[in-house]
């Protein structure tokens, strides 16, 4: 068992539990200043080149294509996963304390498919709420409407079976977002399996027909809900999980 922290910088780790590894994504570090005991991206079967636009999901192809744990799991440097008791004293207090271990792992998997980060509830669905909306500042981490639509369709092509999954996920009001999981290597392999394939063509039609449009994070941003797909076509069972942040007090405990 193996929980996998992304990180493109060097952080303090908030726990000395080995399940938890350090897996450095893209080139923001330095192979030389790698401490001891963090893996990186840019080893084995990689695309850590596309860091810039997958963001953690180099992590998550490194893991599908390297790991060997029988169960594995992906968080950030600065969001872990925790107990409701670890929740509350974050809230309290800011401590980050309670991030969960071996035997909640366990626990849960016996009764569920796969571990995610507790829904985000939004104002608007999820389509609307991915697309641009003319402010600067708000758009950073939003899609032109010509980029949605390209994914829709690319979908479509690849997994017609899966269209109306497609629809009602983002005509949903929510979202297990931030690409953070734990469950069984299969379950990971399988998912990658059908998530990269998809990735890697709306990335490059987009290229093709809207030069330009790629922005950073965009494959990140897509890959969101397309896990979302991915649990209602396979029918999983979810534990969703508390998370804390390590940079900032989160004062909603859903989302």
């Amino acid at each position: 068992m193996q929980i996998y922290v992304i990180a493109h910088k060097l952080f303090d780790m908030p726990t000395s539990d080995p399940l938890y590894v350090p897996l450095s994504v893209g080139n923001g570090i330095p192979e030389m200043e790698l401490p001891t005991g963090w893996e990186s991206d840019r080893t084995g079967d990689s695309i850590s080149d596309r860091n810039p636009r997958y963001n953690e999901l180099t992590g998550l192809y490194w893991i599908w294509k390297n790991s060997p744990s029988e169960i594995a799991g992906l968080c950030h440097y600065r969001r872990f996963f925790a107990t409701l008791s670890g929740k509350i004293k974050n809230l309290a207090s800011g401590d980050v304390t309670g991030l969960i271990g071996e035997r909640e792992i366990k626990k849960w998997l016996s009764r569920y498919d796969i571990i995610l980060h507790n829904k985000t509830w939004f104002r608007e669905t999820n389509e609307r709420q991915l697309m641009k909306t003319g402010d600067p500042e708000l758009d950073k981490s939003k899609l032109d409407a010509e980029i949605l639509a390209l994914a829709e369709r690319v979908f479509g092509e690849l997994y017609p079976e899966d269209a109306s999954l497609y629809r009602q996920v983002m005509e949903r009001k929510y979202a297990h977002l931030l690409n953070i999981l734990i469950t069984r290597k299969p379950v990971i392999d399988e998912y990658c399996a059908w998530l990269f394939p998809l990735l890697f063509q709306i990335e490059k039609e987009a290229g093709m027909e809207y030069p330009g449009q790629t922005l950073p994070r965009m494959m990140g941003l897509l890959a969101e809900r397309y896990l979302d797909i991915w649990v209602l076509k396979k029918r999983l069972k979810v534990k969703e999980c508390f998370t804390v942040n390590t940079e900032r007090i989160d004062r909603k405990f859903w989302g």
